[in-house]
């Protein structure tokens, strides 16, 4: 017989301790900590509820898309540095100063739930503390403190990261961005053109009471009002809908491709570009392509989900030499490794991991990655290079290098989607209630 041990009997009951657990994992004194997806999994599913596993998610989440803000403002109360050896217990005052700043939860609730967090961490010493530090929380005017705040602090941006939005975007663009990457994104579907037009997946969800509105830029977009679990979405489980960021749509709108082709979706995982290609180009051949193996069964699930089929196959994008069979790709979709500073607000805990460094090694394999799949396209064929970045480094300097190296190559973006005026490509900043950040260019290869 398996033996529970009280601290898991604790995760299975308590969604509050969950949270701060895995928030002392991913957020670490040397920000060398886990990835938050990850993190969250199976403390996510220990829990009871929907409700519950509602507020671990809220707590996880919020905790990290707010931290600088949070952990400023402790900083402030307490006469000493809480010490890396009772990390956890400063996740506790963080996460239950966020649940009284950006939650409608009741202030006394919170308040006395988190001494009792403090003593499942066997931390007594705590309690006081605690108590002291959420009383005074539920009593301060955040929004007057937040607003003597530099945008770093008031946004929770990282200072290198918010010194290079200003300069690639300016001052007032880069206000708007941090702004939008602190909040919570939308939730928007993608619905199945087998099963559905426009006019009927808004009146299959609204029909369901789920009130929506239509995304201005993918065709397929549906943005809801409010976000709701997806087992409410109808016909969900069928292919019927699938969840996709509007701008993420873009990127498998822009494949043209015949019928019968054959397409490449290069860094595949988890699947739901894959999909999308699926549905536009039922009787095409497709190939998904990730290195990751443990990440190919998201693959698997999601084309099972929309009854679709495609090739999927484990491969470094980088180096076709070990996959490739052989054969020419009438069209290749990269959606390429990338900061993912375009998507803040849905990983909150990259701002926290990712460092200046990083951008140029991700830089090099970007470069890497196109360099190897270009010779597989045909010509005539059309690459679609994408990133969930806002980065220029990543983005149109990185396509204007790739033109400046291969004449054959053309760049066919359609300029409409060129929100933020990218010199080469389409660039979309992060929208409050609207879409994520996000570049994406087309390349034609000429006949040769």
């Amino acid at each position: 017989m398996a033996i529970c041990l009280p601290w898991e009997t604790a995760l299975k009951t308590n969604p509050r301790l969950s949270a701060v657990r895995v928030l002392a994992q991913v957020i670490t004194p040397k920000g060398t900590g886990i990835s938050l997806r990850h993190a969250i999994e199976k403390p996510r599913e220990q829990l009871q509820s929907a409700q519950e596993k509602g507020l671990f998610t809220d707590i996880s989440y919020g905790v990290c898309r707010h931290y600088d803000l949070l952990n400023h403002w402790l900083g402030e109360q307490l006469e000493k540095p809480i010490k890396p050896s009772a990390w956890a217990v400063k996740m506790a005052l963080l996460a239950g100063v966020y649940e009284l700043w950006f939650s409608s939860r009741p202030a006394h609730a919170v308040v006395n739930q988190y001494p009792d967090v403090c003593r499942q961490l066997k931390a007594k010493w705590a309690v006081g503390l605690c108590n002291a530090v959420l009383r005074k929380a539920a009593r301060f005017d955040v929004e007057t403190w937040r607003e003597q705040q530099i945008p770093q602090i008031n946004y929770s941006v990282p200072g290198w990261l918010w010194q290079q939005w200003r300069r690639q975007w300016g001052e007032a663009a880069a206000l708007k961005i941090a702004q939008a990457s602190s909040e919570q994104a939308p939730l928007t579907l993608r619905f199945n053109p087998q099963h559905h037009s426009q006019a009927s997946a808004l009146a299959a969800l609204e029909s369901s009471g789920i009130q929506v509105r239509a995304g201005e830029l993918s065709a397929q977009a549906i943005y809801l009002d409010e976000a709701c679990p997806i087992s409410q979405i109808p016909g969900f489980n069928d292919g019927h809908f699938s969840v996709q960021d509007e701008a993420a749509q873009l990127a498998s709108s822009l494949i043209e491709a015949s019928e019968q082709s054959r397409i490449l979706d290069a860094c595949a995982a988890p699947g739901g570009k894959t999909g999308h290609l699926a549905e536009r180009f039922p009787q095409a051949h497709i190939t998904a392509l990730d290195n990751e193996e443990s990440r190919l069964e998201r693959i698997h699930q999601n084309l099972s989900r929309l009854r679709a089929q495609a090739t999927v196959i484990c491969g470094d994008a980088s180096q076709p030499e070990q996959w490739h069979q052989g054969g020419m790709y009438d069209a290749i979709l990269i959606d390429a490794p990338c900061s993912a500073t375009g998507i803040l607000r849905r990983q909150p805990d990259v701002k926290w991991h990712r460092r200046p460094q990083d951008i140029e090694a991700l830089v090099v394999l970007q470069r890497q990655i196109l360099t190897a799949l270009w010779p597989l396209l045909a010509p005539g064929g059309t690459l679609v290079y994408a990133t969930c970045s806002i980065l220029q480094q990543e983005n149109q300097e990185q396509i204007q290098w790739f033109l400046d190296q291969h004449t054959e190559a053309q760049e066919d973006t359609p300029k409409a989607l060129n929100k933020a005026q990218a010199a080469v490509g389409a660039q979309l900043l992060p929208q409050q209630q609207g879409t994520d950040g996000f570049y994406l260019a087309r390349l034609r290869k000429t006949q040769s």
